[in-house]
């Protein structure tokens, strides 16, 4: 199916999430010619294309009829190229939802996650001390989850890798059914520091968290 959710942050900022019904031949025919990348014939012609495919699709569904091109600086950092003019974008997919957080002039981060058990094994990897106060037990699988999630979108942010997700990454105390759908994270690493408001959402057992500049504490 096409678009799922769109949140407008404003004129020229967006997160698009899309809900993947389709099999991977189905996405090959949508894609068009008009949208390039350096990687496209070797993952198109590869096994797990199906999120790959989700994800380019999508950018597509937003830039309906323009030229685009993708490309990714030696961090791995995408830049979008929408008729020869320059957007910054993050991509991601968990399950069956990609999404993209689009900005024509800031620096993005996105994350979706599937809420599973599973991350009790590694949430001592990812969880400091702070966290486990607030987060740590073994039934708050949502709390890890969005937690893990937050500092996804926090090192995709940064995007200059060799990020320790425990100690460079933190992540403030937040309720699941707080009014106000954010909190706030930051990144500290040598003498790099910045705090980011991070936004999060719930589709049903996926997570979805996004951050950009725009969210940095002045």
């Amino acid at each position: 199916m096409p678009l799922f959710d769109q949140i407008l942050i404003s004129e020229n900022n967006l997160v698009a999430i899309w809900h993947i019904t389709e099999n991977s031949d189905a996405l090959k025919v949508q894609l068009s010619h008009q949208f390039s990348e350096e990687e496209k014939d070797q993952r198109l012609g590869g096994a797990n294309s199906l999120h790959w495919l989700a994800s380019r699709c999508l950018i597509q569904e937003v830039f309906k009829g323009s030229k685009l091109r993708l490309e990714k600086d030696a961090n791995n950092r995408p830049t979008l190229w929408v008729n020869g003019v320059q957007w910054f974008i993050s991509i991601t997919h968990a399950a069956h939802m990609a999404g993209i957080y689009l900005s024509k002039n800031k620096h993005v981060g996105i994350d979706l996650e599937l809420v599973d058990t599973r991350i009790l094994r590694v949430s001592q990897k990812f969880l400091n001390d702070a966290e486990q106060n607030f987060a740590g037990l073994p039934n708050q699988i949502p709390e890890m989850t969005l937690i893990w999630s937050a500092k996804e979108t926090l090192y995709k942010l940064y995007s200059k890798k060799e990020l320790d997700f425990k100690k460079h990454l933190n992540i403030g105390p937040f309720k699941l059914d707080q009014t106000e759908k954010y909190f706030w994270g930051a990144i500290a690493k040598d003498d790099f520091s910045k705090e980011q408001k991070i936004h999060f959402k719930f589709y049903d057992q996926i997570v979805l968290t996004y951050t950009s500049d725009n969210d940095a504490e002045n």
